[in-house]
């Protein structure tokens, strides 16, 4: 588990991280100076409750069931406040990749994986795709045996697009803001570029 904290206040804050991650709770004591930005990073060496024995795996469509657990998070402030919090279902599953030979190889949990799938643009026309929607059409690519959307040139950002991802087995090909030769320049703000590149791979 990893989480970054940020102290918006012009004095030090103290208090306990706290979370579960399905029916594993764990928690520990952070302390931020003023407007200070702290990553904390939980693992099975810091807090053994986050060992999983025997997790349920999430699989991609064809291969598995696509198990998910529900993760909370929130931070307690000296004073019992909560201060913020967040909640968000996982996925436990490993990817690795191989370029050998110039051949992009896949690998989920250790099987061999092959995408099968399409290019995702716009999901409508007027972006108007929510929960609902983006569920059915996610759902479309299941029934076909897909197994992968390109989303492409990084088009959909909704969370509610990579959620549906999720609950229906279907791996994404990010694309980033990059035009094809034909469609215009590419970006000419590089630290802009890069700013959303982090952004987005954190998220």
């Amino acid at each position: 588990v990893e989480v970054t904290l940020v102290n918006h206040d012009t004095s030090q804050v103290d208090g306990l991280l706290r979370g579960t991650f399905g029916d594993v709770s764990f928690s520990t004591p952070v302390s931020l100076r003023r407007s200070e930005t702290k990553k904390i990073v939980l693992d099975p060496y810091t807090h053994a409750v986050l060992r999983l024995k025997n997790p349920a795996l999430w699989w991609p469509n064809g291969y598995g069931a696509q198990n998910l657990y529900d993760v909370k998070l929130w931070f307690e402030t000296a004073g019992q406040t909560i201060s913020d919090a967040t909640g968000f279902k996982v996925g436990v599953r490993e990817m690795a990749y191989s370029e050998l030979g110039d051949v992009l190889k896949i690998w989920v949990n250790g099987r061999r994986f092959i995408g099968r799938g399409g290019n995702w643009g716009f999901p409508e026309t007027n972006l108007r795709y929510r929960g609902r929607e983006y569920d059915v059409a996610v759902r479309y690519h299941k029934d076909m045996n897909f197994t992968m959307i390109r989303n492409w040139v990084g088009q959909t950002g909704d969370d509610e697009f990579f959620q549906a991802c999720d609950r229906h087995g279907i791996m994404v090909w990010q694309d980033f803001w990059l035009a094809n030769p034909v469609d215009g320049p590419n970006p000419d703000d590089d630290g802009m570029f890069l700013d959303n590149v982090r952004d987005f791979v954190l998220r």
